[in-house]
């Protein structure tokens, strides 16, 4: 499978390549999940919050944008008429046990398998990537990576795992000229590669 390609190829890239390198074409993305609302946390850490920081990797092409906390912002063009707006968030949330290819094909269902532009697991972790139907004059993709985040008994009760999702929407902007390629062939795809390396850690944080 390609991503399992691409994983060695991403984080040498962002990994090994000192920051602000000329060469570098790929850059490694940290973003931590609020406390609010977080998940409780019993015993001897009540007053704390779990949460998921969640790490991608990205091309370096994409213009980073100021975001809120949780989330990053990206802006790219994929060609002279056409402009899309990134939005990847990190959430942490109760859940029962299983699989993550079914809990991320029943968080993000998609209108019919041709909507459907990537998908891959990775570890514990899977994803999709997929397309909605074009409305307003708009092409709107949505992409999920779902993993367990931990399964600590002080977090999770019995039957449930605490599931980090790393949500991304892409939209371009109205009137642009967003042909297929644009999505199907490079953004889907790199969205997709980006969610393939995607890492989660459990993170504490104390509630206000």
């Amino acid at each position: 499978m390609r991503h399992r390609l691409l994983l060695s190829i991403l984080l040498a890239a962002a990994l090994a390549v000192p920051a602000g390198a000329a060469s570098s074409r790929f850059e490694a993305r940290t973003f931590t999940e609020p406390a609010k609302p977080g998940l409780a946390v019993s015993g001897a850490l009540r007053g704390f919050a779990a949460t998921a920081t969640a790490r991608v990797v990205v091309p370096t092409a994409w213009r980073h944008r100021s975001a809120s906390a949780g989330r990053l912002r990206f802006a790219t063009t994929r060609n002279p008429g056409c402009h899309y707006n990134l939005t990847y968030g990190v959430t942490s949330v109760l859940a029962p046990t299983g699989d993550a290819g079914d809990f991320v094909a029943a968080k993000l269902p998609a209108d019919g398998p041709r909507y459907i532009l990537d998908s891959g697991r990775r570890g514990s972790g899977a994803f999709r990537v997929i397309r909605h139907k074009s409305a307003g004059g708009q092409v709107r993709l949505e992409a999920l990576w779902a993993g367990v985040l931990t399964r600590r008994a002080d977090i999770a009760p019995a039957g449930e795992w605490a599931w980090a999702q790393i949500r991304v929407t892409a939209r371009s902007r109205k009137g642009d000229e967003c042909h297929s390629g644009t999505w199907r062939e490079a953004l889907g795809p790199a969205i997709g590669d980006s969610l393939a390396v995607a890492r989660v850690k459990l993170h504490f944080a104390r509630r206000r």
